[in-house]
């Protein structure tokens, strides 16, 4: 696998030869600007996601040896479990296949791959982030409450703390629907476009 930083450094390095310079021109005027700013977003984002996860593994481990209860237990595994997998399918989407030479064809290609990807992870968000997260969260909270009969007691607190904790996933679910298609669908589309000039 091949980062993208790496691809683009070597598709600069050798396109003048596959390309004229006008191709050249607009291929760069067209994708730069948006694909630099993206990128970017994209660096800033994995970067908090993947330090918020590394730092929350500690404590979950922690809460192990504390726990009151299976139900907790096991909140407390599928959160470990969770910020371990978080980090990994960040950093994946950001890989993509070397193709063959660096033209200007082959650089499409990759862009294209790499924008596919990170539309489809905010499309897939729900069961790879939201789900596993939302249910270690209310296992571990009402895991909290069990009593000796083995029963855990839903309190107002909670009651309020899930009806806000539903508020919070559906604005994250809809806010990354969002991006998926206002931020990435375009910039794919243009690059499917000129693919298919070029063809």
């Amino acid at each position: 696998m091949m980062k993208l930083d790496d691809l683009k450094q070597d598709w600069q390095q050798n396109i003048s030869s596959s390309t004229t310079p006008e191709n050249l021109s607009e291929v760069i005027a067209m994708l730069e600007k948006e694909t630099t700013k993206i990128d970017k977003e994209i660096k800033r984002r994995d970067l908090l996601e993947i330090a918020i996860a590394v730092l929350l593994i500690p404590v979950w481990i922690y809460g192990l040896f504390t726990s009151v209860s299976a139900m907790q237990t096991i909140g407390l595994v599928i959160a470990i479990v969770s910020c371990c997998f978080i980090p990994y399918k960040l950093i994946s989407a950001k890989k993509i296949k070397p193709q063959k030479n660096t033209g200007l064809k082959d650089f499409l290609l990759s862009e294209k791959q790499k924008i596919a990807q990170q539309k489809q992870l905010l499309e897939t968000i729900v069961w790879w982030y939201i789900a596993p997260l939302t249910t270690a969260i209310v296992l571990i909270t009402l895991g909290s409450t069990v009593t000796e009969t083995g029963l855990p007691q839903l309190n107002q607190h909670l009651t309020i703390y899930y009806g806000c904790l539903v508020l919070l996933i559906v604005g994250i679910y809809l806010l990354n629907k969002r991006a998926a298609r206002k931020k990435f669908g375009p910039l794919l589309k243009k690059i499917e476009q000129r693919l298919a000039e070029l063809s």
